[in-house]
């Protein structure tokens, strides 16, 4: 069966994300501690939302296509 990744839907061998997003997954995970001490009490799905959002904070796309999956799953 082929797996597809659940951002980009390209085409990956196992996992949900390929290895782009999987990085930049990991990168916005390991960032969010950071991101908790410097805005006291912000919680996850308010990060994912200043990462999709706010301009002025440099985000590459792959984190930024990310950052709008996990806040919509976030949703459900």
């Amino acid at each position: 069966m082929v797996a597809q990744c659940v951002v980009c839907q390209s085409t990956i061998e196992k996992g949900d994300y390929c290895d782009a997003h999987s990085i930049a997954k990991k990168n916005l995970e390991k960032r969010f501690s950071d991101w908790q001490k410097a805005y006291n009490k912000l919680t996850w799905k308010e990060y994912l939302n200043r990462m999709n959002e706010d301009a002025d904070i440099p985000v590459g796309e792959w984190a930024k296509e990310v950052a709008i999956h996990l806040f919509n799953q976030s949703k459900k």
